[in-house]
């Protein structure tokens, strides 16, 4: 371990953090208080490396149930995890068992003081304040809610995000009554209803705000959005909404309304242009087991990039495995911007070194570096752990190569910790001061 590793690790473990995506319950109250840790540890991520490695989907459902033996469970789990631990996502876990239980690594002979711990620590409440403020130093995070009812969210921690897909995807005449709901319009029959109904969304959304949109349409389609003229997108909606499809599910969207859905992706961009926002974007690896990773390559959206030039473009995952891409689109245009969420416990040597890169190629000032992407909150704060370590070891790199001194360094990370977030999402009216700078070293 190099000194300048650990002097840049000591600095970036005091470093603030704005957190651009999350999955969390909106409010601490609304964590499920029945489930075990086991069963909690296993809603996200780290349960697609087990299946990777070999776990049936009906003993990983197995494992899942609460109503079963703990010790039992974990048998059914223990060589897998024990296959997977090496992986980010399983890394993650351990160090928030470390840090927040007081538990060196999960194995069967940790599961049941884990558990216990866990139990109590959500029973005496607080866990939001503890593990996202205190303990992760994060300050906001943008919140990801997926469904369409109006956002109840807790103000003190989130700030949420709008997804397009729904609207942008459309449906039968089932789903079209839903998002009818959803934008609060007496209903949704017509291509130009659905573009009222969007618009009318996206400002109330706005009014009560909003800062940022969410696309997440390549786990279900190519990110490639054609120009399509209003008639064929009135043609193709028209034949969508007499098929029987469902879009609410893990499949591919119906072709049928493919132009439909180019035209109000284009609709969706537009309207966002004009009002100032950010696109946020999934691209790159999909999460879950299996999927066309190639519908993700970030290269796809050029088109939109091109066309709306003052929309601001927030390209998640790193784009991974896709990141030398990202890194050329960053370059090239100026309003496409690079984003660690999720990135640093898909593969924390890959975001090292696509953060050394990143640098050599792309403004400093178009970077956000993390973004936890977690639907429990303990896994948040393991992610946050690996990602300082992450910036601090790919900053370290470019100190030792002489590219430049440590306190350039230093200003680099809190840009992509903090600065830059801010900036990108225009997030300056909802941040609140910051606690004072407790002293002493970072956590090792």
């Amino acid at each position: 371990m190099s000194n300048t590793y650990q002097t840049l690790r000591d600095y970036v473990f005091t470093l603030d953090i704005i957190d651009t995506h999350e999955h969390l319950p909106a409010f601490e109250s609304a964590r499920p208080m029945q489930q075990d840790v086991l069963t909690e540890y296993l809603t996200h991520y780290f349960c697609c490396d087990l299946v990777s490695a070999g776990l049936k989907l009906p003993r990983l459902a197995a494992a899942r149930d609460g109503s079963k033996p703990l010790g039992d469970r974990w048998k059914i789990l223990a060589p897998y995890w024990e296959a997977c631990r090496n992986t980010g996502y399983g890394r993650a876990l351990d160090i928030a068992a470390r840090d927040l239980y007081g538990i060196a690594r999960i194995d069967g002979a940790t599961i049941e003081a884990l558990n216990d711990a866990f139990v109590k620590a959500r029973a005496a409440g607080n866990t939001y304040r503890t593990v996202l403020k205190d303990k992760s130093k994060i300050r906001l995070s943008i919140l990801d809610m997926h469904g369409g009812a109006p956002p109840k969210y807790d103000r003190d921690f989130f700030r949420i995000v709008l997804r397009v897909d729904s609207f942008v995807a459309g449906g039968n005449a089932a789903q079209l009554e839903w998002l009818a709901g959803v934008a609060g319009v007496p209903r949704i029959r017509s291509l130009t209803d659905l573009m009222e109904a969007w618009e009318k969304l996206l400002d109330e959304r706005m009014r009560d705000g909003m800062p940022c949109l969410k696309c997440a349409l390549a786990y279900s389609r190519t990110l490639r959005f054609e120009r399509t003229s209003l008639g064929d997108a009135e043609d193709s909606f028209n034949r969508m909404l007499h098929e029987d499809v469902d879009v609410e599910w893990d499949q591919r969207l119906p072709q049928a309304g493919r132009k439909m859905q180019d035209y109000m992706m284009h609709h969706v961009c537009r309207l966002a242009e004009r009002r100032g926002l950010t696109m946020e974007v999934h691209t790159g690896l999909q999460e879950g087991i299996g999927n066309y990773i190639y519908h993700s390559d970030p290269a796809l959206l050029a088109n939109l990039f091109l066309q709306y030039g003052e929309l601001k473009f927030d390209l998640f995952h790193i784009s991974y495995p896709y990141q030398q891409t990202l890194s050329a689109l960053a370059k090239n245009f100026a309003n496409v911007f690079i984003d660690f969420a999720w990135a640093h416990i898909i593969s924390p040597t890959a975001a090292v070194n696509a953060l050394v890169e990143f640098l050599d190629a792309v403004p400093a000032n178009k970077i956000s570096g993390f973004g936890g992407d977690y639907a429990f909150v303990d896994g948040v704060y393991g992610h946050q752990y690996l990602a300082r370590e992450d910036i601090a070891r790919a900053l370290a790199v470019k100190v030792d190569a002489g590219t430049f001194d440590l306190d350039r360094a230093k200003q680099i990370a809190q840009m992509l910790l903090f600065d830059n977030p801010k900036a990108i999402f225009n997030l300056d009216r909802f941040l609140k001061p910051s606690a004072p700078k407790t002293k002493g070293k970072a956590k090792r």
